[in-house]
């Protein structure tokens, strides 16, 4: 009798817990339908409801959606978010959060129209990225569009043309800073018209007129730092800005001389770590990339190289035939490098 008693409480729990699950499902579809027969606040309020319900019964057995849940509960999380667009709440936490819930359930059975919808709210986001100049962050929306869509070549398309409209944008931009650089003899607008060819590159590397500009900005710039920081406050991208400004050490070549006579360069620090100046340190690439190292032991000075400080120094590199890419510097984690083409 107490077995049976036993089993019997259980069945009544296991009852109960079903009856919330399909209870929140049962709620959710009411809502759900309430809301295509109304309009404005009292539709807002019922898609809402929906979502919350559908919410409550994804979560109580998210190993066991069914087809029909899934799709339902997609759709909520679609209209939620769209929601918050509307409201101006795009920042807010919950959106990431509801973008991992819509991917924690994108399996097989969902359906292709509601993948692209998905697509498309991803677009959506990653056009208000680049619409503030954040590319990075609109192409990781773009990527995340193409990954999820059922169909992903108009979403492979649309970055492709952000890519192009970017870089040709960059492009222009720097072309017009060499050109003002050139004939108002300005090395700072030169320096931009490097950096500005280094953005284009970075969107596509492809680019051969931003390939041909870069080479024009490192011939002119030689015995320049390509101190970016100091000449690029107009930036909108943190993080593309740092990946292009990577160098805390920085050269310029005043000298090159390639039949082992003397190249005179200056180099700045700006890494906190005191840097013990040898010769052995610094190379001259070639075109094929083999380094011709400074013959060890010659003298530097100073020989310690503190943090934002700079001095000037003589060394002679062996012979190189054929010509000579760039100068570097490396010395365990710190290196920097000064291109002449």
């Amino acid at each position: 009798m107490k077995h049976l008693l036993k089993v019997l409480v259980g069945v009544g729990v296991f009852m109960v817990l079903f009856s919330c699950a399909t209870g929140d499902e049962a709620a959710g579809d009411k809502a759900y339908n309430m809301a295509q027969r109304t309009s404005g606040d009292t539709r807002r309020t019922q898609l809402k409801t929906a979502f919350m319900h559908y919410s409550r019964a994804v979560s109580a057995n998210p190993e066991k959606v069914t087809t029909r849940l899934r799709n339902r509960f997609i759709e909520m999380c679609l209209v939620r978010a769209r929601m918050m667009l509307e409201e101006g709440n795009a920042g807010m936490g919950a959106l990431p959060l509801l973008m991992g819930d819509i991917e924690g359930q994108l399996k097989d059975d969902v359906l292709p129209d509601l993948r692209q919808q998905y697509a498309a709210f991803l677009v959506q986001l990653g056009d208000s990225s680049a619409a503030k100049s954040r590319f990075i962050d609109a192409l990781a929306f773009y990527d995340r569009a193409i990954e999820n869509a059922a169909d992903p070549a108009p979403f492979r398309e649309k970055r492709r043309a952000v890519i192009r409209g970017v870089a040709e944008e960059n492009y222009e931009i720097g072309m017009m800073e060499l050109e003002m650089g050139q004939r108002e003899k300005d090395d700072s607008k030169l320096i931009r018209a490097e950096y500005f060819a280094k953005v284009a590159l970075y969107f596509d590397s492809t680019f051969e007129k931003a390939q041909k500009l870069l080479s024009d900005a490192y011939r002119v710039n030689t015995s320049s730092y390509s101190a970016y920081i100091a000449v690029v406050d107009d930036y909108t991208d943190t993080l593309m800005f740092r990946t292009i400004n990577k160098f805390d050490i920085l050269l310029s070549v005043n000298l090159l001389n390639t039949r082992g006579g003397e190249t005179v360069f200056r180099m700045h620090s700006n890494t906190f770590n005191p840097l013990r100046m040898r010769s052995e340190h610094f190379a001259l690439v070639d075109v094929n990339g083999r380094r011709h190292h400074a013959a060890a032991g010659q003298r530097m000075h100073p020989d310690i190289l503190d943090f934002e400080r700079e001095a000037e120094y003589k060394l002679r590199f062996p012979a190189v035939t054929g010509q000579v890419k760039s100068m570097i510097y490396e010395n365990g984690p710190h290196f920097t490098e000064k291109f002449f083409f």
